[in-house]
């Protein structure tokens, strides 16, 4: 009896863990959505930091040369095309309001409606909250490059963490399943760069072609957008279109038929040669893990959802063809 008493209080107790340590987890989820995204960036740098030791580089002098090179590019173009994108976005959101009075109905007047609230009162009292929201946006790009740079520096600095806490009988497979898991990281991340760019430019070429306005703003929101597989061209598509119908019918039409022609590109070859490599998924299963993704963790959890069910998916199959072998 008083062996059965024990193991039910050593079961509670181990459950009781289970659920403190999984309370705890969620508590942080932030904290560990932003090392995951240094994960990712860790994992795609990663051969371009190896091809560069092959020419008889320290691995230190090669992570600080890869660094440097990659954060100063993304200064250089942020740079470069800042001021044309914010000049676009103030005139965007300028006419914000004469667009949405062209589509939608005058029995819902948005002018009056818009005009009703004490704009001036709330922009005043949201700079408070703009401010915290920037500021930590600051600290966590820096959390993720400073944790990514140092991960960076040991070539197998996470594999031998893990490594570490993995029962000795377990460690040959834990090392092939991290070693997997970070290629899968890193083909999805230059993959997802390769399809942003991509549609980005051609997206450019098209609205400036036709002549419709905020064009640099339409076309970088487009290719933000493709890290939402699916749904994120149809969300960037509805501007786009809006501000085509704007000028002309012919326009409108034009650059809905252009979204639709990009779209298929993407999605019957960019998508099957880059992504479907890269993490192997189900489109089912990629809905549903953008749909977990954002409940759990909004917009990070967003950019993670991929990558992290690709991860995922490596290790459930090995488990599968264990139990079926």
């Amino acid at each position: 009896m008083e062996k059965k008493i024990d193991i039910s209080l050593n079961i509670i107790l181990r459950v009781l863990m289970v659920v403190i340590i999984v309370a705890f987890l969620y508590m942080i989820k932030d904290v560990i959505a932003l090392f995951l995204v240094a994960v990712i960036i860790t994992a795609s740098l990663n051969p371009v930091i190896r091809k560069i030791q092959t020419f008889h580089c320290s691995r230190t002098l090669a992570v600080a040369f890869v660094y440097v090179v990659f954060f100063t590019g993304i200064g250089l173009i942020i740079s470069s095309i800042a001021p044309s994108l914010i000049n676009q976005f103030e005139e965007f959101f300028a006419k914000l309001p004469e667009l949405t009075t062209n589509f939608i109905p005058d029995s819902f007047n948005v002018s009056d409606k818009i005009s009703s609230i004490n704009l001036e009162k709330n922009f005043i009292s949201s700079l408070g909250g703009i401010f915290s929201d920037f500021v930590t946006g600051v600290i966590s790009v820096l959390a993720v490059i400073s944790m990514s740079f140092y991960m960076s520096l040991q070539e197998n600095g996470l594999k031998q963490a893990i490594i570490t806490v993995t029962p000795k009988k377990y460690e040959k497979y834990a090392i092939s399943l991290i070693d997997r898991i970070y290629r899968s990281f890193g083909r999805w991340m230059i993959g997802q760069l390769i399809t942003m760019v991509f549609v980005s430019i051609l997206y450019y070429i098209v609205l400036s072609v036709m002549g419709v306005p905020f064009a640099i703003v339409l076309a970088l929101l487009g290719g933000l957008l493709e890290i939402i597989p699916y749904f994120g061209p149809i969300i960037a598509s509805v501007p786009a279109i809006v501000l085509g119908f704007s000028e002309s019918s012919t326009v409108g039409l034009i650059i809905l038929v252009a979204y639709l022609l990009i779209n298929l590109i993407e999605n019957y070859f960019l998508v099957p040669k880059i992504m479907n490599k890269a993490v192997g998924l189900n489109p089912v299963v990629v809905i549903l893990a953008l749909l977990i993704g954002v409940r759990l963790g909004g917009m990070i959890g967003l950019f993670l959802a991929v990558p992290l069910a690709g991860a995922i998916s490596v290790f459930v199959k090995d488990f599968l063809n264990k139990e079926n072998a």
